[in-house]
């Protein structure tokens, strides 16, 4: 896995490596020569720079770039520059380069603007003469790289004001937590990574990739059969939510991703229908009233029985007092793993104390406002800081958190896991239910709900993004994606 870092740490790291003998002008350097030979410089090139270090990376971009017979021109935002700004502003001049003006000059009229404004460390909103500038950078036609970070985007939670809609970014080291969250994935465009020598220093966050999920899939020995790979149970559904639960188990998303045996419990009401469209499972009804569950302790018992794992909440409705009732049972009495989602979640929400009495190992799968009724912090107080706060919950509930957004969160309160491929294909209803099923196959053999939830998370995220290409991000269908977790999961077997 690759780690991302906030803005604090790769600050600590950067001052470890300097303090352990890497001086900062010779950092900069590395991160300007890396960036020159990271592409083929052509037409005219305009790099503006502000008076940070992330304006000496310009500078020094300029300098490379002048001794390698490449033009550029240089436009200063500031008439100060940082003390390593200076450093290479000088060695330019000392050059004999004198395509150096102040930004007001610029036209803006070019092939490649360099942005070089702000770096990872600035918080807050561009003032006016910056927001102009940033404005007119994302007016320009011209194909526009950010250094670092693009300017005027949060390093840590993504958020911004006023930002460079970049088509590239090249960050330095480390990518920065604010590049996948909120919208940062929007402003970064396609994302370098580029190595200079900076040490590692902090834990950060770990960045899944493809042969974290390949591992855990291995051969399978022919001497098993179909309890070896787990039993579970989707629990949910009502009148008016029935499609839910269907989706969770749409081309038996917990058997096509490994499971072994699958129970889907509804309220008896609708147990007809489900079984007309689910032919792989077992259905089981539950006591209801106008087709939303009752809780009966003895009918919730023999669902249970033999169960490995269960998710419990996808269209179970908004009949919260009973759905307590069923989650808190299931919670006290059974040593299972539970995955809880959509409406299990506004459920607990009323009384999230019993999570502290659980004996179930138990993995939370909220979005933003879900989590926001969780907590009871407002929606814009989660989203500025959403690794913290699904930490933070995780610690003090010992519950697993998989927190929904542009990039998905998954942790244990100690180690943090970022799922960054995922996109709009998957912005429908009925999206999470899939996924949820995608957990509970992955738990049910035997995966922890650790790597059951970030493996499932990229194992969804990276089906939809497979039929984007055949349908669009617009008409990639959640029923669509389970039948591609197939063809992924074949492929780890070549």
């Amino acid at each position: 896995m690759k780690i991302a870092l906030t803005t604090k740490e790769m600050s600590y790291c950067d001052r470890m490596t300097i303090e352990n003998g890497v001086p900062s002008a010779q950092l900069m350097r590395r991160v300007a020569e890396k960036i020159f030979f990271s592409y083929k410089w052509q037409g005219r090139i305009y790099i503006i720079c502000g008076k940070g270090n992330n304006g000496g990376d310009g500078l020094a971009l300029a300098e490379i770039m002048w001794d390698n017979g490449i033009e550029a021109f240089v436009f200063l935002i500031e008439d100060t520059v940082s003390s390593d700004g200076k450093y290479y502003l000088s060695r330019l001049k000392d050059k004999g380069f004198s395509n150096i003006y102040s930004e007001n000059d610029c036209d803006y009229h070019c092939d490649i603007i360099v942005d070089c404004i702000f770096g990872t460390g600035f918080k807050g909103v561009p003032d006016g003469k910056y927001a102009n500038v940033i404005k007119r950078i994302n007016d320009s036609k011209a194909y526009k790289i950010s250094v670092d970070i693009p300017s005027g985007l949060n390093g840590d939670n993504g958020k911004s004001i006023a930002r460079v809609e970049a088509d590239e970014t090249v960050t330095v080291q480390y990518p920065k937590t604010g590049l996948f969250l909120n919208g940062g994935k929007d402003a970064t465009g396609k994302l370098k990574v580029i190595d200079v020598g900076i040490g590692l220093y902090a834990d950060g966050c770990n960045i899944v990739e493809e042969e974290d999920i390949r591992i855990l899939f291995p051969r399978r020995k022919n001497d098993t059969h179909k309890g070896t790979y787990g039993k579970s149970a989707i629990i949910g559904g009502c009148s008016n939510y029935l499609g839910a639960v269907k989706l969770a188990n749409a081309g038996l998303c917990a058997l096509r991703c490994g499971g072994g045996l699958n129970s889907i419990v509804v309220p008896k009401t609708h147990v007809v229908n489900i079984a007309s469209a689910v032919w792989e499972s077992t259905a089981r009804g539950i006591s209801d009233k106008d087709g939303f569950m009752l809780f009966d302790e003895k009918e919730i018992d023999q669902a249970m029985k033999g169960v490995d794992c269960v998710a419990i909440g996808m269209g179970i409705g908004d009949k919260y007092e009973e759905n307590l009732k069923i989650i808190s049972h299931i919670l006290t009495n059974y040593r299972v793993k539970v995955v809880i989602d959509a409406d299990g979640l506004n459920s607990l929400a009323k009384n999230i104390d019993i999570l502290n009495q659980s004996k179930a190992d138990v993995i939370l799968t909220p979005h933003i406002k879900e989590m926001s009724r969780l907590t009871g912090l407002s929606v814009e107080a989660i989203s500025e800081d959403p690794i913290k706060i699904a930490m933070t919950f995780a610690k003090e509930y010992g519950v697993k958190v998989l927190l929904k957004g542009a990039s998905t969160v998954v942790t244990d309160g100690k180690k943090v896991f970022l799922i960054v491929n995922g996109g709009a294909e998957l912005s429908k209803g009925g999206s999470g239910d899939t996924l949820s099923g995608v957990i509970l196959g992955m738990a049910s053999q035997g995966r922890s709900l650790l790597e059951s939830g970030y493996s499932a998370a990229y194992l969804t995220a990276s089906a939809a993004k497979n039929l984007k290409d055949e349908f669009s991000e617009y008409g990639v269908l959640p029923s669509d994606v389970s039948r591609e977790i197939a063809k992924i999961v074949k492929s780890y077997k070549k």
